[in-house]
């Protein structure tokens, strides 16, 4: 098992309606893949945290980075873990304000964890707090 966390910013915001229609693609795309994952959006801004098969987060990351979409795409960690900490959700998604935002991802680059080992964990927690999308 792999996992892949990235942070990225949307070249256009986009609104609730349309991120909806593009979960739905993501999902079906994600459950054919074997990938879980959750996304958080704050006003353009994305974090993603994906998991399975190495060469299908990779071809994922590859093909969102070169995606016009994205900006500042940066990598947070990719690596072997133990085991799914997301496992059932092709793509759970929260939109969150910006505060709760800079919880997982600080506008300072040294405060970002090094390794999602920190990351993760937290993450974990916030979406168990609420139903979600």
């Amino acid at each position: 098992m792999h996992h892949l966390v990235y942070t990225s910013t949307a070249s256009d915001p986009l609104t609730e309606a349309e991120l909806q229609r593009q979960l739905s693609r993501w999902r079906v795309n994600n459950a054919r893949l074997g990938v879980t994952g959750v996304l958080l959006y704050s006003e353009g801004s994305i974090l993603q945290v994906l998991e399975g098969a190495a060469e299908h987060l990779h071809a994922l990351f590859a093909t969102i980075a070169a995606d016009v979409r994205h900006r500042s795409v940066t990598k947070l960690a990719d690596g072997p873990v133990p085991g799914r900490v997301f496992a059932g959700w092709s793509m759970r998604f929260r939109s969150v304000s910006t505060t709760d935002f800079t919880r997982f991802v600080p506008q300072r680059e040294a405060a970002i964890p090094s390794h999602a080992s920190e990351l993760v964990p937290l993450l974990e927690a916030f979406m168990a707090q609420e139903p979600l999308a």
